[in-house]
């Protein structure tokens, strides 16, 4: 992958996935604004596996799309 990826793309080429986002851009609201994907997957235990990959690099992880119904958020 190794590519600096603004966030519209990375939802646009993984919907439905979680994301692990190395070296994430913020924006004021802690929004991920652009970042490199290092693993995805539909399976969230899938991409936290991948967490010792990145280490001495600062990351986001992140879900893109609809949480399905089954789902609780906390905001």
């Amino acid at each position: 992958m190794n590519q600096m990826l603004a966030m519209s793309e990375i939802a646009s080429r993984y919907p439905n996935e979680w994301l692990l986002i190395a070296d994430a851009e913020l924006d004021d609201e802690l929004n991920v604004v652009k970042g490199e994907v290092i693993a995805h997957s539909p399976n969230r235990d899938d991409v936290y596996s991948r967490l010792s990959s990145i280490k001495g690099r600062s990351f986001a992880i992140e879900y893109v799309g609809e949480p399905p119904e089954d789902w609780a958020v906390v905001l």
